[in-house]
């Protein structure tokens, strides 16, 4: 571990540097959101999931959506699209739209074993735990990533109180224990096994084939992999304790996660759509109250989006399935749905939240 250095590209950013530069949100004027309509009307009889960008065209949106695509990739790793009245949509016509959206920044892949492709984020009265997907729940979520390059939510309606974004730069957390504690950057790189929660596939075991590393460097590109929740579970069943190595790293890893200095928390409002590189960005949620009304509850859409973008070492394999690691891939000429992006299966893990 000698030989590691800082990363000082744009993924490297801090709290502050995001509350004083809105640039990574993007507006919707009126223009866009009439194409965006003008889109709809052609895809409103359309099963959601069965939309495909030629049947939902966009032309200077697109345009857009390139900008959007780059800097969730090449720059800070997020962004925010802002403005889409979402509120004169029915809950069907706004999925649409946002599916449609998602059809120009990536390729979506399955959420769980029942092979979602469009997630609702919104309270169902379980309790998070070990078992559970925090999602379903108004629970305070941990520091995170998601398994896809880019995980997008829309937000249909927010809560009563709390449900704060908290996002931070994995990069910059890297570059704090680089600085501050380089010993404990080996186990990260060591990575863990994790716990599929049940949705491995038939004749597999329960737990990943190997352990998946938190950082991992190829082509010079760090990339990183986070789900605390997954990792302590695993440890149970393997049937072995986690070294105080192990511990240390994760627990300065999730302190960093939720400084000041680090964390950036956002509201979002009713319309937004956020964007986030998982490769270079982990994402949380305060704990939050709702409307007693079922109408009125917190909702938000997930998309998960493969973009192939990034080139990813082979023990990142496990986050796509079996076979399909990345090693050395290029950009895509175009944020569509470049020719060799691998379809995710139907009953391929896929964990999260």
């Amino acid at each position: 571990m000698d030989n590691l250095k800082p990363v000082t590209d744009a993924s490297a950013w801090k709290a502050a540097q995001m509350m004083n530069d809105d640039s990574w949100i993007y507006r919707f004027d009126q223009q866009a959101i009439d194409e965006l309509d003008a889109a709809l009307a052609r895809v409103c009889h359309m099963e959601i999931t069965d939309i495909r960008r030629e049947h939902f065209p966009l032309d200077r949106v697109a345009q857009d959506l390139k900008k959007v695509a780059a800097q969730v990739e090449d720059v800070i790793g997020m962004a925010v699209l802002r403005g889409l009245p979402v509120l004169k949509y029915s809950k069907d016509d706004a999925s649409r739209i946002y599916w449609g959206i998602g059809q120009y920044l990536g390729k979506p892949v399955t959420q769980n074993s029942r092979a979602h492709l469009l997630g609702h984020v919104r309270d169902e009265g379980v309790t998070y735990g070990h078992k559970t997907r925090g999602y379903n729940t108004s629970a305070k979520l941990n520091f995170h990533t998601d398994n896809c390059d880019v995980v997008g939510l829309l937000c249909l309606r927010i809560s009563k109180t709390g449900g704060l974004s908290r996002i931070a730069s994995s990069t910059s957390i890297y570059n704090e224990m680089l600085r501050r504690r380089p010993d404990l950057l080996e186990p990260l790189f060591a990575g863990f096994y994790y716990d599929l929660k049940g949705e491995h596939l038939p004749g597999r075991t329960e737990l990943s084939d190997h352990p998946i590393p938190v950082f991992s460097f190829c082509n010079g590109k760090l990339s990183c992999r986070y789900l605390r929740n997954a990792i302590m579970p695993a440890f149970e069943k393997l049937g072995v304790p986690p070294t105080v190595a192990q511990l240390e790293a994760m627990d300065m890893y999730d302190e960093l996660a939720g400084s000041p200095e680090l964390c950036f928390e956002m509201a979002m409002e009713p319309g937004d759509m956020q964007l986030l590189n998982n490769h270079v960005a982990v994402h949380s949620r305060t704990s939050y109250e709702d409307f007693p009304e079922e109408e009125n509850k917190r909702h938000l859409l997930r998309l998960w989006l493969r973009t192939d973008c990034r080139p990813l070492a082979p023990e990142f394999a496990e986050r796509f399935g079996p076979g399909t690691a990345r090693m050395g891939v290029p950009a895509p000429e175009a944020f569509g749905l470049p020719p060799r992006a691998a379809s995710a299966s139907a009953t391929e893990p896929a964990m999260g939240h």
